[in-house]
């Protein structure tokens, strides 16, 4: 009797799997993948391990048997870019991705799905990925997602063009392995990205051992946030919301994560990064991150800690604030700008790679790094190593980048191995979004080896900003050099005592270079140099103009000096003076936007910038196309070090 109910039971799941399009059971052609689930114990106070989701009824089969999995082996500072190993770019330079023989092709739509009625379908039973045909898709996000499978590369697909909301937290499926990821992306010829309007405390969550995932093609809305929004509940009563977090608990590694082509509008944090367990492998590349504020909280348009992240040609804009300060404190109502918030913010991470974005206008700074050194012990030691910065754009906000950050107990190196290579800054504390008078380009603490090298930092524009700073190196540094670097523009109407050009403070340093920079200081009266440790500094070949009375051009332990003087206390012997014709002397972004037809405005910019997406993509609003523009300009110099 026993064997025949299990023989019923095995005939009913074969007529389930077979009245299915998709034709691939949970055992077929699947490398196992074990899904470790986390304590509660392991999350922070605020947040708890998500409930497991209620299966909807659908004549798809659901079976969603996971197997063992091999154990993660990526490295930090591997970026699989997905998948150039196997299959390459389009020739815009976009993934291109391909099902495996047994992925499940998943299809949503809000306008024609049936959560009762849909099928999925293996990718031999459509006519293309992107345009499938005659398919029963999908009502709901939801819903597809329980027909995926863990530990299976299965395909999420949404219509172009549609929108769905979402009131409570995805959790996203893990794939197979690096190049057969579990993939939530768009479908059909055309149109906008697919919208997912959400009210979620996170939309999508990659919780805890997750990994070898690719999110796609999607515009995420935090509708309830947007204060223009009908939806809009009114100031004091806006609640926070993250478009994707990943969460790895303390002692773990997971990763492997691929986010391209998105855009996150008027979240309290577009992509969040935490948990203090690794998280390997995230590339985040050519995404749109903007309009982050918060009431309640610090709010940045990516936070990350404990990460190993590639960030490549994405635009950022305008996170960490709705509204400008009201008065000089760090208040947070009605979603005012704070020193608290940024376009980004890592911390205490490792191997990870900037690489031709745009950031614009952010809270406070562009890219804050922060490397906490052990409350405990009291004592500095390396926290964050290997960050690499290059052929970046920086416009506004108040500091563009600082390494520096933030508990320092003063007795050593917290960073190790950091280059700042081939950036251009432009008008770095134009918008005063806290209130504040500050504008500094670069500012580094605590290095133990480092390159600032042929960065462009050009052009104040707003005289009320008058402390300001170019490169500034601070704390227990060795072995850093800051070299053909072209520093022009920076206004400010009196010197300061504290700043210059290139500034290095009195801390214990050891084998500092200062050599091959163009430092241009037009109508301005700061300071050429300003280096209270000269014993571990060598200066040597730049070249220095400052409309600044030449007796006050250079600045060490409170005495100033002429080059002459100068160049018998500091052993600069072979720099030389002289002011630089360029070919334009004020090229700026907003000139940059005129020459391509735009009016010379960010907002009319970023009107545009969210419209690029695959299937709609224009070099014009690349970084590549705007430091093209500056650096013909002044001379085209890049970094040879």
């Amino acid at each position: 009797m026993l064997k025949i109910k299990h023989l019923i039971y095995i005939l009913f799941i074969l007529v389930s799997v077979t009245a299915c399009k998709s034709g691939p059971t949970a055992e077929e052609g699947a490398e196992s993948s074990t899904i470790t689930p986390v304590a509660s114990s392991e999350a922070t106070s605020s947040e708890t391990p998500p409930e497991p989701q209620t299966a909807v009824t659908s004549s798809a089969d659901t079976n969603s048997n996971s197997a063992e999995a091999s154990p993660y082996s990526v490295q930090p500072g591997e970026f699989n870019l997905y998948p150039r190993e196997t299959s390459g770019w389009d020739e815009n330079g976009w993934s291109i991705m391909t099902p495996s023989e047994d992925s499940r092709l998943i299809y949503v739509s809000s306008s024609s799905g049936d959560d009762e009625t849909a099928e999925f379908y293996a990718p031999s039973d459509v006519a293309s990925v992107d345009d499938p045909g005659s398919i029963k898709p999908f009502k709901t996000i939801e819903a597809a997602n329980l027909n995926a499978r863990d530990g299976y590369p299965d395909w999420i697909l949404l219509r172009r063009g549609e929108v769905w909301e979402v009131h409570d937290n995805i959790q996203l499926k893990i794939g197979r392995s690096v190049t057969e990821r579990s993939v939530i992306t768009s479908y059909g010829i055309g149109g906008q990205r697919p919208m997912i309007k959400s009210d979620a405390k996170e939309t999508f969550r990659i919780w805890s051992y997750r990994r070898y995932m690719a999110i796609t093609g999607l515009a995420f809305y935090a509708y309830k946030r947007d204060p223009a929004s009908m939806d809009f509940p009114g100031w004091g009563q806006v609640t926070e919301s993250t478009g994707i977090r990943m969460y790895s608990p303390k002692e773990s590694v997971m990763g492997t994560v691929l986010l391209e082509d998105n855009d996150f509008n008027f979240f309290s944090k577009g992509i969040s990064i935490n948990g203090g367990g690794d998280v390997l492998d995230v590339v985040i590349r050519r995404n749109t991150i903007r309009n982050s504020y918060s009431e309640n909280d610090h709010s940045q348009g990516i936070y990350a800690s404990h990460a190993s992240m590639l960030l490549e040609e994405n635009i950022f804009d305008h996170n960490g604030w709705y509204k400008q300060q009201v008065d000089s404190g760090n208040e947070k109502s009605e979603g005012q700008a704070n020193m608290f918030n940024h376009n980004t913010y890592v911390s205490d991470s490792f191997n990870s790679k900037f690489i031709r974005n745009i950031f614009l206008r952010s809270s406070s700074i562009q890219n804050k790094w922060a490397a906490n050194s052990d409350s405990n012990s009291e004592v500095d030691s390396i926290r964050s190593h290997d960050l690499w910065m290059e052929d970046n754009v920086y416009v506004g906000g108040e500091i563009g980048i600082s390494a520096g950050g933030n508990r320092d107990y003063d007795t050593g190196p917290r960073w190790k191995d950091i280059t700042i290579i081939n950036n251009v800054m432009l008008a770095i504390g134009r918008d005063q979004p806290t209130n504040r008078t500050l504008g500094w380009n670069i500012d580094a603490t605590d290095w133990d080896g480092g390159l600032i090298c042929g960065n462009y930092i050009l052009h104040t524009d707003n005289l009320e900003v008058s402390n300001l700073l170019g490169i500034r190196l601070n704390g227990h540094s060795n072995d850093v050099t800051i070299a053909e670097n072209t520093i022009h523009g920076l206004i400010t109407p009196g010197p300061s005592s504290k700043t210059g050009a290139i500034s290095i403070n009195s801390s214990p340093k050891n084998n500092i270079h200062i050599s091959e920079n163009n430092i241009q200081l037009v109508n301005s009266n700061m300071r050429v140099l300003l280096a209270d440790q000269l014993d571990s500094v060598v200066f040597e070949g730049n070249k220095y103009f400052s409309d600044l009375d030449s007796s006050e051009w250079f600045r060490s332990l409170g005495v100033s000096y002429d080059i002459d003087t100068w160049r018998s206390v500091s052993g600069d012997s072979n720099s030389t003076v002289g002011q630089d014709s360029f070919l334009e002397p004020k090229r700026t972004f907003e000139t940059y936007l005129s020459s391509i037809g735009l009016d010379a405005s960010i907002d009319d910019f970023m009107e545009q910038a969210v419209t690029q997406s695959k299937g709609n993509w224009n070099r014009d609003f690349t970084a590549q196309a705007v430091l093209d523009y500056i650096r013909e300009a002044y001379g085209n110099v890049t970094c040879s070090n």
